[in-house]
């Protein structure tokens, strides 16, 4: 059984390390599920630098999403599972970069027959669109801003919105980038520059955001949030360009936005396991009706992976760089 081991928080290429080790049955209460696919996160590249929330200890088994097959249960789970697709939970205790992977059965939920690649990137970002739609009640109609929008999340973004009748304004970086966004579903898709903030206020005319959303950190949303209603909210759930975030003092002051983070992970530690399971195979219901589907650039094999690393680290991507498995 092929998989990856951290040795040590660094750079890919001089971190990681792939072994063979033979093939472990599952004690009481686990499942043996043989992977299919495994997705490839900006988080996963940020974690085995050492610079991310979830922090193991090497040598580690990484790689946070993956979906598979069940081929075997031990004692006391029900045999029916074997032979069920499952998706595992990114808990970062179970490296999913692996052939095979044993882990306790509560930490696998099944799914529909659908695109093992769309399915291997269910349990992250899915959700975490999901989720951040969720942190403000809202009503259809009501804006949402949103950086980064031709993200994975960007996208199911603008999809889960456009479901719930929500208008998305969206602010991406190029001009091809654009024009997916808008071809997605986007209401409103800007390209941001040095007149970004007169082009909000062009689009929104007298209208207002009632939520913003911000992975970039740094100055990048600060035209969406001054664009917020009084007492609006904008969430910020990462930082990749590694600079401080945070609201202007005229929008933190005169608008009394409210100004919060969110990470995935702490909904998947402190929600009980029957809400997050249901949560994922409404999500993966959406999947398998094509409403939800994030575009895959490359798949390779777990042998390639300095290939899959450093394309999976390129700005110019238009898709997920996935490790597919025979």
């Amino acid at each position: 059984m092929k998989h990856l081991v951290l040795t040590q928080f660094g750079n890919p290429e001089d971190s990681l390390q792939l072994t063979d080790s033979p093939e472990a049955a599952p004690t009481a209460g686990q499942v043996a599920v043989r992977l299919e696919a495994a997705a490839i996160n900006p988080s996963d590249l940020l974690l085995i630098r050492g610079r991310y929330l979830a922090h193991p200890t090497p040598p580690a088994t990484v790689g946070a999403e993956g979906v598979g097959i069940v081929t075997a249960a031990g004692p006391d789970v029900d045999p029916e599972i074997v032979g069920k697709r499952v998706i595992l939970l990114p808990t970062y205790e179970f490296g999913t970069w692996s052939e095979q992977v044993v882990l306790p059965a509560d930490h696998v939920v099944e799914v529909p027959d659908a695109d093992p690649q769309q399915l291997a990137m269910l349990s992250i970002n899915p959700p975490t669109a999901h989720l951040l739609l969720d942190r403000v009640p809202l009503k259809p109609g009501d804006w949402v801003g949103q950086t980064a929008a031709n993200s994975a999340v960007g996208r199911l973004v603008v999809a889960l919105a456009k479901r719930r009748g929500l208008k998305t304004l969206n602010v991406v970086r190029r001009d091809d980038a654009a024009e997916e966004i808008r071809a997605a579903g986007g209401d409103v898709v800007l390209v941001s520059g040095p007149d970004l903030n007169d082009q909000i206020r062009q689009a929104l005319g007298d209208q207002e955001l009632s939520l913003v959303l911000d992975p970039l950190g740094g100055t990048h949303a600060a035209g969406l949030v001054d664009a917020l209603k009084f007492g609006g909210t904008a969430v910020t759930y990462g930082s990749l360009t590694g600079a401080p975030t945070g609201p202007t003092s005229a929008a933190l002051f005169a608008k009394e936005v409210v100004f919060t983070g969110f990470w995935l992970g702490n909904w998947y530690s402190t929600r009980p396991r029957h809400e997050v399971a249901e949560t994922l195979r409404h999500l993966a219901g959406l999947v398998a009706d094509g409403t939800l589907s994030v575009p895959v650039e490359a798949t390779y094999h777990l042998d390639e992976y300095a290939k899959a690393f450093a394309h999976a680290e390129t700005t110019q991507r238009g898709g997920k760089v996935l490790f597919t498995f025979d």
